[in-house]
């Protein structure tokens, strides 16, 4: 893992801008057809995610405006990958679908977030801060 290319995951047009190359798509547009089988692994795979950047917020929910979202921005990652905490309540809540790679990933770690060291994380934490343009 390096502080160069990121993948992300969850960085949807609702919750803002990110220096990506992908052009960000709308949440509302990114609904699964179906329930993901392993639904409950998956969630617990993003919730399991190592903290890059702790952000206390409330939001509401794009698809429920009525309905609030805490600490939604808060930055996670596995290492390999970066989303936002509220990813899995999205997953959940709407079959909001996670990317096909990304998923593929999840699966074969046996929905199991890898170890990092410190380094690594400094490392990435400091993409993510660039990626939302923060400290930029």
């Amino acid at each position: 893992m390096d502080g160069g290319q990121v993948k992300t995951a969850g960085m949807f047009l609702e919750f803002g801008p990110v220096r990506s190359a992908e052009p960000q798509r709308s949440i509302l547009d990114s609904v699964a057809d179906e329930e993901l089988p392993d639904l409950a692994r998956v969630v617990g795979y993003l919730d399991a995610g190592h903290v890059l950047i702790d952000v206390m917020d409330v939001a509401a929910d794009p698809f429920e405006p009525t309905d609030q979202v805490m600490n939604g921005s808060t930055v996670l990652t596995d290492g390999d990958w970066l989303w936002r905490r509220d990813l899995a309540y999205y997953v959940r809540r709407h079959r909001v679908a996670v990317p096909a790679e990304f998923l593929a990933l999840i699966r074969a770690r046996g929905y199991a977030v890898p170890a990092r060291g410190v380094p690594e994380l400094t490392a990435r934490a400091r993409r993510a801060r660039a990626l939302m343009f923060w400290n930029s």
